[in-house]
């Protein structure tokens, strides 16, 4: 049982490695949203490598309800529109490798913090109810303090532009990082944080009409998971995180490639753990790209990989916009009669390759506060009842009168 278990577990996490993502994508996240007779949709477009394509414009979009072309009303750029509600946690490697030099000369932890301060910069300008909790995490010793992962410190969300946040981050500057890293653990606890459905923040009763809001976990590391049932550990995570796919787990290396570290200690392939062992490569230098790869593409979450501060504020940006960064189109809904059933369709022009896609067909139904009926039933009604009003209200009164009138 167990060996076909693993043998599962490992066929699984190879078919996300190997299966390619063939085409670019056009998504509507979301079914309509009307106020009167104008609809709004969001639609997300990425790239074959699941990175969002942003800088289109409007001429760029095209809108097809029930296969005929309407014309686009309003129109925002991802930068512009509100993002949905979201909750990023934020999870900081502090281990000691972090107080190594990046390539550009900067103490590690260091460059991590200004680029977590200008993705939150960036996330305050955009607006809308996003919620961000930074998590530092690293096992402890002796001689180092370490940071535990638990429900109290992932539930310390804030705003952006909170204050409180922005003093967590200057607090982590003065810190001198000592801890070991354990890669598997932090995120294990992350993702079944966020997998508690008992908590209305994150799946909002259905009673409320609330929309659940976009979960996601960034995980910033520049070590490897060093323990010695890696392997083991590693086909729990893949497990747990193939049961919860709604949340997506964006990885972000921090230090020099494999094949960075082959070149600079004369390997003749890129570097592994198993180089680490054999003492060819030191400990504290070697990032586990492969594993971080693999962590993001079971949940449909992006990879990168930078040994400089700037490269990761980019990258987490970049994150940033996979997970909100989507374009607000607005058109007039033609036949908005309550109760009636519709297609949507995007069709976008991508000018950066001259390649055309089109969205997947999605349905809706009209709420009801769309048209009731067609103006002449409408009109007809009315006359219904300004003649029953003038049969039940002023005949009786004339009649009444008119009856006074002859008694006297």
């Amino acid at each position: 049982m167990k060996i076909t278990q693993k043998l599962g577990l490992s066929l699984l996490m190879l078919s996300a490695l190997i299966t390619p993502t063939l085409a670019q994508q056009a998504i509507i996240t979301d079914t309509p949203l009307f106020e009167e007779e104008d609809a709004t949709i969001r639609v997300k477009v990425t790239d074959k490598n699941k990175k969002p394509i942003m800088g289109l414009q409007e001429q760029n979009f095209q809108i097809f309800i029930d296969n005929k072309p309407v014309k686009l009303t309003n129109w925002k750029s991802p930068e512009v529109a509100t993002p949905p509600p979201a909750y990023i946690i934020v999870l900081l490697d502090m281990s000691g490798s972090m107080r190594s030099q990046d390539s550009g000369k900067k103490r590690k932890l260091d460059g991590a913090i200004n680029a977590i301060q200008e993705l939150t910069k960036i996330t305050a300008k955009r607006g809308g109810n996003t919620q961000i909790s930074l998590v530092p995490f690293g096992e402890g010793n002796e001689k180092c303090q370490g940071y535990n992962v638990n429900d109290e410190s992932l539930n310390k969300f804030f705003s952006a532009a909170d204050i409180k946040l922005q003093n967590q981050l200057d607090y982590l500057k003065t810190i001198d990082p000592c801890a070991s890293t354990n890669l598997y653990d932090p995120l294990t606890k992350a993702v079944r944080f966020f997998a508690n459905r008992d908590n209305p923040n994150f799946y909002p009763p259905k009673k409320s009409g609330e929309k659940p809001p976009r979960l996601s976990i960034i995980l910033l590391s520049d070590g490897y998971h060093n323990r010695p049932n890696e392997q083991k550990d590693f086909d729990t995570l893949t497990a747990l995180l193939t049961t919860y796919d709604q949340i997506i787990v964006h990885t972000l290396g921090y230090g020099l490639t494999p094949q960075e570290l082959a070149n600079k200690y004369k390997l003749t392939k890129p570097a592994t753990r198993f180089d680490v062992n054999k003492k060819r490569v030191p400990e504290d230098e070697f990032v586990d790209q492969d594993r971080l790869a693999q962590i993001a593409n079971l949940t449909g979450g992006i990879a990168e990989f930078s040994g400089k501060s700037d490269e990761i504020a980019a990258n987490l940006e970049l994150f940033l916009n996979a997970l909100l960064g989507e374009y607000e189109i607005s058109y007039t809904q033609p036949n908005a009669e309550r109760g009636s059933q519709h297609q949507v369709k995007v069709r976008i022009n991508i000018p950066e390759n001259k390649s055309v896609i089109n969205s997947e067909i999605k349905d809706y139904t009209i709420p009801v506060f769309g048209r009731s009926l067609p103006l002449n039933i409408r009109l007809i009604m009315i006359g219904c009842i300004i003649l029953i009003l003038g049969l039940g209200g002023v005949l009786p009164f004339y009649l009444w009168g008119k009856y006074l009138k002859n008694k006297a």
